[in-house]
């Protein structure tokens, strides 16, 4: 149902606009179809609140244009109301970013979180404070914010998206600290928020953030124009990740990125020279070894 929402909102998303709107362009869908409630009115009122908090916080210190304000939808999907006003919760969070000289929009990020759990009332005001308490709702939100723009700024410069990264750390500390343990779990949970970030920050991984770089901004942006040139450079970007990896086998940002691009990859090294793409077949075939069958076309 999810995927459903997901591919519906990315066909409307050109469509979406908002005069106020900042750095954040998102869609928001709130579903409490599977939820054992007949209750309405609450949903709207949370998605709206949701969006605007999105999309209406300031979060970069710069002014960007609409166009380069970065485009998304999360869907949360409701399964449980332990009581009033208290939620359980999975969510889908994609963010998309576009690619130069084409009319072409790749998924940075395709992360499900799968561990929501927080208390909402109508009308409730969603406000985040830097280095002050939040609480689970406001903290999971800004968590995302914050991570999404850590990938992007990465893509347009080595290590740019540092900020934001670290940001998101403060948060997951902040909400560990506060006992929100769901989902922010420092320890025993590789999938937990906490551990997502700290790989993202662990200084073994330094090579995957720089293989943003070269995967976007020396790879995607320039292949319409230098096709071959890009591919090298995606290459590039996935050896680097190929030997982070073996340092730190089944770390979440390396199976985050290679999740959200791995039919991106075998689409890129479907043509072009068949030594480069034998190369990026046997990485993937490494790194992810359960799609190994997906990847025979790369050298077909």
């Amino acid at each position: 149902m999810i995927i459903k929402f997901l591919l519906t909102f990315f066909v409307s998303l050109i469509c979406f606009t908002s005069a106020l709107s900042q750095d954040l362009f998102f869609q928001i869908k709130v579903d409490a179809s599977t939820a054992n409630t007949s209750e309405k009115r609450v949903f709207t009122d949370m998605e709206n609140s949701f969006r605007q908090f999105i999309n209406e916080t300031k979060w970069v210190e710069e002014n960007l244009e609409l166009f380069e304000r970065i485009k998304g939808i999360m869907v949360i999907n409701i399964t449980d109301i332990p009581r009033t006003g208290r939620f359980g919760a999975q969510m889908q969070v994609q963010s998309v970013r576009p690619v130069y000289n084409s009319n072409y929009e790749t998924i940075m990020i395709n992360i499900a979180d799968r561990k929501l759990n927080f208390d909402y009332t109508e009308s409730q005001p969603l406000v985040y404070t830097q280095n002050s308490f939040n609480d689970n709702l406001v903290s999971i939100l800004a968590f995302y914010a914050n991570f999404l723009l850590g990938m992007d700024y990465d893509s347009f410069s080595e290590l740019g998206g540092q900020k934001y990264y670290e940001e998101a750390l403060n948060i997951a500390r902040s909400a560990n600290q506060q006992g929100f343990s769901q989902g922010w779990e420092q320890f025993g949970d590789i999938e937990s928020r906490y551990a997502l970030i700290q790989s993202a920050l662990n200084s073994q991984l330094e090579s995957v953030r720089k293989s943003q770089y070269l995967y976007y901004r020396m790879g995607l942006d320039r292949m319409e124009e230098k096709p071959e040139e890009a591919r090298k450079s995606i290459l590039e970007a996935l050896e680097n990740i190929q030997k982070a990896n073996k340092l730190n086998p089944n770390s979440p940002i390396i199976t985050l990125i290679i999740q959200t691009k791995s039919d991106e990859i075998v689409q890129i090294f479907t043509e072009g020279d068949l030594a480069l793409r034998r190369k990026a077949y046997e990485i993937m075939k490494e790194i992810a070894p359960a799609n190994s069958e997906r990847y025979e076309v790369m050298i077909k």
